[in-house]
C-alpha cells in the first residue's frame, strides 16, 4: 500500500475521539460521589455510591488508551497527508501552543473552584486575606493535571518522527494484536498497580511512555491496514465489547487477586473494550453528520476547560438538600452545557478555535439556524 493513499478522514475515529473526551467529563464529575474517596479532590459529604466506583473503574480501564490508539491513527493520516514538515506545524499548533497556554491560563481557572471552597471554609467567608491567599493557591504548581494528555501526546510525535527517519523495517501487520496484547501486558507489568494512575510533573516516565506508546503504534497500523482490520472489527465489536466489559468487572469485585492475575485481566479488559468500541463505532456510527462533527470539533475545547466546572459544581451541591442520584448527572450536564455554549460564543470561530482545529466558517446552515433560532424566541 502507497504511504500516500488511505488518507481520507474517517467519521467513525472522529465520534470515538470525541467519545473518549466526554467520558473524561464523565470520570470526573462522579470522582466526588464513589464510596472511596480521591485524595485531594473533593467528596460529597452527604451521598456516595458503589455505582460510581464501578463506572470510574470501567472507564479508566479504557479511555486514555483508546485515545492514544485514536491519536497513533490520525498521526500516520496526517502525516502522509500533507507531510513531515506541515505536520510538525499542525502539531504544533493543535498540540503544543493549547498545553503551554492552559499551563497558564487553565489550571489556575481549574484549581479555583476547591481553592476557594477550602480557604472560605465552603463559603463562610470571604476576606481580603482570602482572596490573596486564593490567588495565591491556584497558582501553585501542582502538575499538568488533566493537561498530561498534551503533553505525552507531544513526546509521541517526536519519538515516532525519529524513528520515521530511522526507517526502521516494519512489522507484518498480522502480529499486531498479539504485539498489542503482550507489549501492553509487559509494560503493565512495571507499574506498582494493576491500573495506570495520573501521571504527574513534567518529567516523563518511561513506562508511562512505553505502555501509551504501544496503544500509539497499534493506531498507527490499524491506518496502515484498516481494509484488513476494519471488516474484522466491524464483525467482532459487540463480542469485544462484552469480553471486556465482562472482565473489568471481574477485575474490579476480585481486586485482592494476585497481581500477576489482576494485570493479566486488565490487559484483556483494556485490549477488548479499545477493539470493541472501534468496532461498535466502525460497524454504527460512520456516516456523515454535522452533529457529531461539530461535537467532534467541541470535545477538545470541553476537555480542556470542563474540571474546573465539574469541581465548581460538586462543591456548590454538596451542602444542597438535592436528591443524591441527581448531583453527578448535574456535575456532567451543566459543565458540559456551559463549555458548549462558550465554545459557540467563543471559540468555533474565533483565533482560539483556529487553534484547536482550524478554520471554521459559519455556513449557510448554521446562519439559517441561528437566525430561526432567534425568530422563535421573540414569537
Amino acid at each position: 500500500m502507497s504511504t500516500n493513499s488511505n488518507t481520507q478522514r474517517i467519521n467513525s475515529m472522529d465520534a470515538l475521539r470525541a467519545l473518549a473526551m466526554f467520558l473524561g467529563v464523565v470520570l470526573h464529575a462522579v470522582m466526588a460521589y464513589t464510596m472511596t474517596p480521591f485524595e485531594n479532590f473533593y467528596h460529597d459529604p452527604h451521598y456516595s455510591s458503589n455505582i460510581y466506583d464501578v463506572i470510574f473503574f470501567v472507564i479508566h480501564t479504557f479511555r486514555m488508551q483508546l485515545f492514544y490508539l485514536i491519536a497513533g491513527f490520525f498521526f500516520r493520516l496526517l502525516y502522509f497527508r500533507i507531510g513531515e514538515a506541515a505536520f510538525i506545524k499542525h502539531r504544533t499548533q493543535r498540540i503544543l501552543i493549547p498545553f503551554v497556554v492552559g499551563l497558564f491560563l487553565i489550571l489556575p481557572f481549574t484549581n479555583l473552584p476547591l481553592t476557594a471552597y477550602t480557604v472560605t471554609g465552603g463559603g463562610q467567608h470571604l476576606t481580603g486575606p482570602d482572596v490573596s491567599l486564593i490567588l495565591h493557591n491556584i497558582m501553585i504548581w501542582r502538575g499538568p493535571v488533566h493537561l498530561w494528555f498534551l503533553y505525552y501526546l507531544t513526546l509521541f510525535y517526536i519519538i515516532g518522527i525519529v524513528l520515521l527517519r530511522l526507517k526502521l523495517p516494519k512489522l507484518p501487520a498480522a502480529i499486531v494484536p498479539a504485539l498489542l496484547l503482550a507489549g501492553s501486558f509487559v509494560s503493565l507489568l512495571l507499574f506498582d498497580t494493576y491500573y495506570i494512575k495520573y501521571t504527574p510533573g513534567l518529567v516523563p516516565k518511561p513506562n508511562y511512555i512505553l505502555y501509551y506508546g504501544i496503544f500509539v503504534y497499534a493506531g498507527w497500523v490499524l491506518h496502515e491496514h484498516k481494509e484488513k482490520y476494519f471488516p474484522l472489527l466491524k464483525r467482532y465489536g459487540l463480542a469485544f465489547t462484552a469480553i471486556g466489559l465482562t472482565a473489568a468487572l471481574l477485575i474490579y469485585y476480585n481486586s485482592t487477586a494476585a497481581g500477576i492475575l489482576l494485570k493479566s485481566g486488565m490487559t484483556i479488559a483494556t485490549v477488548s473494550l479499545v477493539l470493541g468500541f472501534l468496532g461498535v463505532f466502525l460497524r454504527w456510527v460512520n456516516g456523515e453528520s454535522y452533529t457529531m462533527r461539530y461535537l467532534s470539533d467541541a470535545s477538545y475545547w470541553v476537555y480542556l476547560v470542563h474540571v474546573g466546572l465539574v469541581y465548581m459544581m460538586q462543591a456548590w451541591l454538596g451542602d444542597t438538600q438535592l436528591p443524591g442520584i441527581l448531583k453527578p448527572v448535574l456535575c456532567f450536564m451543566v459543565p458540559v452545557a456551559i463549555s458548549l455554549l462558550s465554545y459557540q460564543w467563543f471559540v468555533r470561530y474565533t483565533i482560539i478555535g483556529f487553534y484547536l482545529h482550524g478554520k471554521r466558517e459559519r455556513s449557510t446552515t448554521e446562519e439559517h439556524k441561528t437566525v430561526y433560532k432567534m425568530s422563535t424566541s421573540k414569537s
